[in-house]
């Protein structure tokens, strides 16, 4: 018996990273955690394979008795074509994941079996029966479970090559309420963790496996600050030990900031970038949505404690709280711009269903009839509800010259230059001093010498798309950017670190221009400022 795992394409985002694969030579973003775990729960009768879509068209003549989907929000509608095909084909279809796990019963009609959950567990369940051909359309997992029982993922199943990142969970769970987010629902909101020495050994694979970029895809990566500073202790030895051949990323919130042992481990360990769901400037719309831990001191200089240790911030905004009102456009434009932060998913807010966000926008009858599945992701303007202090056209318009102004030319250079040089505040105390050199994400290829033929490799490609163009704004941009950025101090880490960013910059820009317009028509003052 054979078991195809499949992960559909994602749809256009500004997470996609899509209009970098030309330069860096990677087809996709992140790895498909999710099955690789599944797959290691799968016993050794059943042959695997797993399928990524976002890195090859989609095999749909496998001799795979079992077609296992899984799916976020933003695959869902793919993966129910996807389901569909392999239907007509007679095979058995299940899917799992996130989206099955927060709305199973949209996910009914079109499987055959619905795993409702963390899967470790049930999808063993479900392979017991299918074998004994008596498979339930429905497996849900009632408890949590621990973390501990979770096997190391079959990353050998993937293509080490293909992806920019690989991700690790460490921890599941949250320990904060923000209502408009659905990890409480599907994880809760006591955090669980795997031990130090299981976190280890993933990461001891992925080094053998040639991986040089990992990401924790925990929801908080500091949710449990005694773990993670014992984890973080764990990683620093294993770089000691090979010479530190990984930069590490995470998401964590704000209060990390206050946490200087824990960002002093982060430095030293490698880590080179840090998302933070800083959601708004406003303190009013973070007391609403309650994300009371933005609320405590200053959002600006907490970005900058972070920064000073060598991390780049990526931060999560979002426009369309009850408390946001036309003004939210140009605060949250002056905001990234003074805090240096070039990499922001700005995007409307969205009631995810069965969030406490839903359920209160249900019984204020403000929901809007929305087909679900279209939802787009990261840079679209989904909306699915009455907004409060703006109609439905205000909110989009805003909106659409936010996203814009964010990723012009300028605008994402003058963010650049200030991110760089805060990476050196407080007199230098921090900066940008990593055990290797720093080399973020696609550029970082482990056991490859720095400034290596992978590196040089894409330079060229970056200053071909760059320099021998007719677009002179766009050849401009990376001239000034890299000369603003070097009047700092020439030196090879500022060089790649700057070289990053604007190789992303080419993906924002490009798909910006695709989904809103040109972002080079949008300017630094919002349509409403007038009113102000």
């Amino acid at each position: 018996m054979k078991v195809s795992f499949i992960n559909p394409t994602f749809p256009e985002s500004l997470w996609s990273f899509t209009g970098v694969a030309s330069l860096v030579g990677k087809r996709g973003a992140f790895a498909p955690l999710g099955l690789a775990t599944i797959a290691a729960c799968t016993p050794s009768e059943f042959e695997i394979e797993i399928q990524d879509e976002e890195i090859e068209p989609i095999n749909f003549e496998t001799d795979a008795d079992i077609i296992a989907l899984t799916a976020f929000n933003v695959q869902a509608k793919r993966a129910f074509e996807i389901a569909e095909e392999f239907r007509r084909r007679r095979k058995t279809v299940s899917m799992g994941g996130p989206y099955a796990s927060l709305c199973p019963e949209r996910c009914m009609p079109h499987v055959d079996v619905v795993l409702e959950g963390e899967g470790e567990i049930i999808w063993k369940e479900f392979l017991a029966d299918y074998k004994k051909g008596r498979q339930k359309n429905l497996y849900k997992q009632e408890e949590r479970i621990s973390m501990r029982s979770s096997p190391s993922p079959r990353y050998d199943l993937l293509r080490v090559e293909d992806y920019f990142e690989f991700p690790v969970q460490a921890t599941r769970g949250c320990p904060f309420t923000c209502e408009f987010c659905d990890i409480i629902i599907t994880d809760g909101r006591v955090p669980r963790n795997k031990s130090v020495e299981q976190v280890l050994a993933e990461i001891e694979k992925l080094y053998e496996l040639g991986v040089g970029s990992v990401v924790f895809t925990d929801a908080n990566f500091i949710g449990s600050p005694k773990y993670t500073k014992e984890l973080l202790i764990g990683l620093k030895r294993f770089g000691e030990e090979h010479g530190f051949p990984m930069s590490f990323a995470c998401e964590a919130t704000i209060n990390l900031a206050e946490k200087q042992e824990i960002l002093e481990l982060m430095q030293t360990a490698n880590f080179d970038r840090v998302f933070v769901g800083v959601e708004s400037p406003r303190k009013t719309s973070l007391v609403e949505t309650k994300k009371l831990v933005n609320t405590r001191g200053s959002l600006l200089e907490n970005i900058r404690r972070i920064q000073s240790y060598g991390m780049i911030v990526v931060a999560g905004m979002i426009v369309g709280f009850d408390s946001d009102d036309k003004d939210i456009f140009q605060e949250e434009f002056d905001f990234l711009t003074e805090a240096g932060i070039p990499f922001t998913t700005v995007g409307t807010l969205v009631a995810l269903e069965n969030t406490p966000l839903y359920e209160r926008l249900k019984k204020e009858d403000r929901l809007l009839d929305y087909v679900y599945e279209d939802f787009r992701g990261h840079g679209a303007s989904d909306i699915n509800f009455i907004p409060k202090q703006m109609t439905l056209e205000e909110l989009r318009y805003g909106y659409n010259w936010l996203i814009r102004a964010l990723y012009s030319y300028d605008n994402y250079s003058q963010r650049l230059l200030t991110l760089i040089n805060n990476f050196s505040i407080n007199g230098g105390r921090h900066g940008l001093t990593l055990n290797k050199p720093y080399t973020p994400g696609f550029l970082h290829t482990q056991n490859k010498p720095y400034l290596s033929p992978v590196l040089f490799k894409v330079i060229k490609n970056v200053l071909r798309y760059y320099l021998i163009t007719k677009d002179t704004k766009r050849r401009r941009f990376f001239i000034s950017s890299l000369i603003d950025t070097l009047k700092g101090g020439v030196s090879s880490q500022r060089f790649v670190g700057a070289l990053s960013l604007l190789v992303l910059h080419k993906h924002f820009h490009d798909y910006v221009t695709k989904a809103h317009g040109d972002p080079e028509t949008a300017g630094s003052y919002s349509p409403y400022r007038s009113t102000q």
